[in-house]
């Protein structure tokens, strides 16, 4: 018996197109002008399971409406975006109301009806086996807000997926500020970001994934908040953790760039799912002050630190701060020290590239690598010895 599929379009050249496309399935061609009339219509039909709608500029916003509406009302059929070219607002438009893919006319048409299998397969697939594996969860996290989380956080995920080899996805996800530092150091534009995907979290999947998620040049996928975005980001903590789980399942690793601004809620969450937390500070009073007080705010909330490790960023020797003493204050086991070389640094922001390509024997890239290293291959990394001293004019 073939698949039943309903094609909402203005254009009966789209239902002949997939009939051609799929013999499979047998396409008919419904005009319907609203939600509430398209409703009636699949309930008539007796709810296929295809249905594809046309979005074109024109008619953008009623149709994401219609495909809100059916996704709301009868979540088991599966609706799938078409459209006369990729245009991204349009693929974006459909995904976010719930289309599970989006066509492009006469493009792919030896794929298609083997993208229409693997949707309907998708779709009977038990969604817990989906959830079996979950990505390994690094957080790079810091007290004080400043530009090094973030580039911590995006050398660490590029590491990663430069061990990967691009088997497996890895997602830089970076919620800290100043807002969108990521993009910024890895050249990106991007019109998707965190904030989008927190609204999306409950319709987030491989799809979504590879239709709105930015990509780097790597392959590594990127999340940032917006960067023209002022103050402290509002981060609804239940909508942040779910986002982190789903996103587990998508992805073999994931390095989340984190800070202060965020409520301990969010910060305990996730902490709490991370397999590796690094706490980067530098040698300053100023950062080192904060970063205890988040410390004992996490500590106050029960946050299990065990797996937290400490970085010490922009280290310059004999400037009295010394790291194993700072890891024994902090009561945090002292990961790495990242030795400054200010120059490649500031050049490597400014130009929209990795350290690994513009200075690629620095010491930062062999210790990110190290860190990726344990991270991937699930083996701790073997921290630095502290060694015993006090200093007592900055916790006096």
């Amino acid at each position: 018996m073939k698949t039943q599929a309903l094609v909402v379009a203005d254009d009966p050249v789209y239902a002949n197109w997939l009939q051609t496309a799929v013999s499979a399935a047998e396409f008919s061609l419904v005009r319907s002008t609203d939600p509430d009339d398209l409703l009636s219509r699949l309930e008539f039909a007796g709810r296929p399971e295809l249905l594809f709608i046309e979005v074109h500029p024109d008619n953008a916003d009623t149709r994401a409406a219609m495909v809100e509406a059916v996704t709301e009302r009868l979540p088991e059929v599966i609706i799938v975006g078409l459209g006369v070219d990729n245009n991204p607002a349009l693929v974006l438009a459909a995904m976010r109301a719930g289309a599970r893919d989006f066509f492009v006319l006469r493009r792919d048409e030896a794929n298609i009806a083997a993208l229409v299998g693997k949707l309907l397969r998708r779709t009977t697939t038990a969604a817990p086996s989906a959830r079996g594996k979950q990505g390994v969860l690094a957080t790079v996290v810091s007290a004080h807000p400043y530009d090094g989380i973030s580039f911590l956080a995006e050398h660490l995920a590029y590491a990663c997926q430069e061990r990967l080899r691009l088997k497996e996805r890895v997602l830089l996800l970076d919620m800290a500020t100043p807002a969108g530092a990521s993009s910024v150091f890895l050249n990106l534009s991007p019109t998707y970001g965190v904030l989008d995907a927190l609204n999306d979290v409950h319709r987030c999947d491989a799809t979504l994934v590879e239709t709105a998620f930015p990509k780097h040049e790597s392959g590594l996928y990127v999340l940032s908040l917006p960067e023209e975005h002022i103050g402290r980001p509002l981060l609804d903590a239940d909508a942040a953790l779910r986002l982190v789980g789903v996103l587990r399942g998508l992805f073999a690793c994931i390095v989340i760039a984190i800070d202060g601004f965020a409520s301990i809620e969010v910060l305990r969450g996730v902490i709490t799912q991370s397999e590796r937390t690094l706490l980067v500070t530098d040698q300053s009073i100023l950062k080192s002050r904060h970063n205890k007080y988040l410390l004992r705010a996490l500590r106050a909330e029960e946050t299990p630190l065990e797996r937290m490790g400490l970085v010490i960023d922009n280290y310059r020797s004999r400037l009295g701060l010394e790291p194993e003493s700072l890891s024994e204050l902090l009561g945090v086991p002292l990961q790495c020290t990242l030795a400054a070389n200010a120059s490649a640094r500031i050049q490597a922001m400014n130009a929209g590239e990795p350290l690994f390509k513009v200075a690629p024997k620095d010491i930062y890239v062999s210790e990110m690598r190290r860190l990726a290293g344990g991270l991937v291959s699930g083996q701790p990394v073997a921290p630095e010895e502290p060694s015993k001293g006090l200093l007592g004019r900055l916790f006096k």
